[in-house]
């Protein structure tokens, strides 16, 4: 990686959760603030197969709260779950150099940063800036950053 800050190496982080049947709209949006530093997030509502309702949230964050975002991963995330995220780097990575985790829904309710194991997640993308934009230049961005 080059000499340049963090947040010269992430274009944009965007963070989405679905919003169960069973859910607080409020609850799920309180967990997903734990990760934004300002912002907004947008309520999308579709339907699903059957006719049910569907509630999408979803954030993006930029420029120097994506180095918020990541310092908080990295305060807060287990030294086991950071070695997992570095170590995983070239499966997280896709061709369009996304880098993609998946957080714990009901963890981040709680205050608690750690990387899911369930599917009720709040999935985040972070949009690696790879110059010429070349996976494997976005997996050893990504393997310095964490």
């Amino acid at each position: 990686m080059t000499g340049r800050p963090i947040s010269k190496h992430i274009h944009h982080i965007s963070l989405r959760a679905i919003v169960a049947a069973t859910e607080s709209q409020e609850k799920v949006k309180a967990a997903m603030s734990l990760f934004l530093f300002g912002g907004e997030i947008e309520t999308i509502t579709t339907e699903g197969h059957f006719g049910n309702p569907i509630i999408i949230l979803q954030t993006q964050i930029k420029g120097k709260n994506s180095l918020k975002f990541i310092e908080l991963l990295k305060s807060k995330l287990s030294g086991e779950e950071l070695g997992r995220l570095k170590n995983e780097c070239s499966q997280r990575i896709d061709d369009d150099c996304y880098f993609h985790i998946r957080l714990d829904k009901q963890a981040a309710y709680k205050g608690i940063v750690q990387l899911a194991i369930t599917t009720d997640t709040i999935a985040v993308e972070i949009k690696i800036k790879a110059y010429p934009a070349k996976r494997e230049l976005a997996v050893a961005i990504a393997e310095d950053i964490f």
